[in-house]
């Protein structure tokens, strides 16, 4: 990981907050297994994106408190 990527993805989290980013990334987990579902029949990396977009989604109940 770069200092550059480092740099954009904070000023992301600074802007939106860090409960909206790790809302999109679930969001964007979901879609993933979906796809991967949907165009690839891929079952075994589906169930992978399905189970970090629940982790996503566990830390993110957790930092909103």
């Amino acid at each position: 990981m770069t200092k550059e990527y480092m740099e954009s993805l904070e000023a992301i989290v600074d802007q939106l907050t860090l409960a909206a980013v790790l809302e999109m990334l679930e969001r964007i987990s979901h879609k993933k297994a979906e796809n991967l579902r949907n165009h690839w029949k891929d079952e075994a990396s589906a169930k992978l994106w399905d189970k970090a977009a629940r982790q996503i989604e566990q830390i993110n109940i957790v930092s909103a408190r």
